[in-house]
């Protein structure tokens, strides 16, 4: 008798995020108690529904008798690449351990069916049943879908991190406008209007941004961090503070070269020039300390490895900034002497194809790395809780 797999797909992973439930999930009752954790947690979540669907299709398989059996597979809610590795992993698991003839994929929308293909690919797919979750009539207001919108990841950064970057880019735009205008003809030029326009527009643009990425929950999350530093290492807090101190130092710099510019726009130029190669420096400060720290922490085979992440995620860092400097270079030469604008734009072509170019493939490669020792680099951060609390 052939065997068929209920797969339901969760792609987003909110079974792991929401209700903490390990996948995958094999088994009706596997599958119950990890629908019920989930609609327990969020009521109005699809996937939940969806393998509800698919232990009623397991049960009506089961009573035709059918030899059937259900698992629910989750992957990451980086959805995309990353997601979908680990999504072919759990089900390279369920396959082996169920041994099915056919599969029947159980889902709750457009996203989850990207996935089929890949399904396609290692085992036959008898049919794909779409769940779609009826709402009461008075419930579906467009205030409703808005605020239930703005709750998701997933349209946040689809909707609002372009018109953010699209509000933000058009405030700062005039802006600078702004203030060529008032360099060039005085304070009295100054619009109150169009000074609370541009206000207004690149708040709301710094809001969206900041709401799309999750940016307060972000800063929140570094300050835990720093305060961990603090409580828990040794070296690291002293290489934060060299490079606290190294950084200040170039914005001071920066300073005192803006006050000496002859307008507005140069002034800029100027703050911005003599802080990022500062800043280069206190990025190579802080991660060397990172480094050293590490080497306290882990066993030899385990060093290589923290090593190769804090050597990239450095190299990212400080490519993103020569590249950025080279830019600024471009810039710059325009306030030269004739005689050296030559030297200052063959400069700043080879900061930025070097920054750029370097940048693109650290981040390629730090991806694939952080991929396949995923676990080792979680294991970090709770060494160096583990040895702090030791210490103390």
């Amino acid at each position: 008798m052939m065997k068929t797999l209920i797969l339901c797909i969760d792609r987003d992973n909110d079974f792991g995020e929401k209700a903490g439930v390990k996948s995958p999930m094999i088994g009706r009752v596997d599958n119950l108690n990890a629908a019920l954790s989930l609609i327990l947690k969020d009521p109005e979540d699809s996937d939940a529904n969806a393998v509800f669907s698919g232990i009623s299709t397991y049960d009506n398989l089961l009573k035709a008798g059918e030899d059937v059996e259900i698992a629910t597979i989750c992957g990451n809610k980086d959805v995309g690449e990353t997601s979908d590795n680990i999504l072919m992993k759990q089900l390279d698991y369920v396959i082996s351990k169920v041994k099915p003839d056919d599969v029947v994929i159980v889902t709750d929308g457009a996203e989850d069916e990207f996935v089929i293909p890949l399904v396609m690919s290692r085992v036959k797919i008898r049919t794909v049943k779409r769940v779609i979750v009826r709402q009461e009539k008075n419930i579906e207001s467009l205030y409703y879908i808005v605020v239930k919108a703005l709750k998701e990841e997933k349209f946040l950064k689809r909707v609002l991190a372009p018109i953010g970057v699209a509000l933000l880019v058009l405030g700062i735009s005039m802006l600078i406008v702004m203030a060529i205008r008032i360099d060039l003809f005085g304070w009295g030029t100054l619009d109150p209007a169009t000074s609370g326009f541009i206000a207004v527009v690149t708040a709301i643009g710094i809001y969206f941004l900041g709401k799309a990425y999750s940016i307060g929950k972000k800063v929140s999350a570094g300050l835990d961090r720093i305060t961990e530093e603090f409580l828990y290492t040794r070296i690291t807090v002293f290489s934060f503070l060299i490079a606290a101190s190294v950084f200040s130092y170039g914005v001071y710099l920066g300073y005192i070269a803006a006050l000496q510019a002859v307008n507005v726009g140069l002034s800029i130029i100027l703050l911005l020039y003599r802080i990022i190669p500062f800043t280069i420096i206190a990025i190579i400060i802080y991660d060397l300390g990172r480094i050293i720290e590490s080497f306290t922490l882990y066993e030899k085979g385990r060093r290589r490895q923290i090593l190769i992440t804090y050597l990239m995620s450095a190299g990212y860092s400080v490519s993103f900034a020569v590249a950025v400097l080279g830019l600024i270079s471009f810039v710059t030469a325009g306030f030269q002497a004739i005689s050296l604008r030559l030297t200052y734009d063959r400069i700043a072509f080879a900061l930025t194809v070097i920054g750029m170019a370097s940048g693109i493939i650290i981040s390629i490669e730090r991806k694939r790395y952080e991929t396949k020792h995923r676990e080792i680099l979680q294991e970090s951060r709770v060494a160096q809780k583990d040895s702090g609390k030791t210490e103390l």
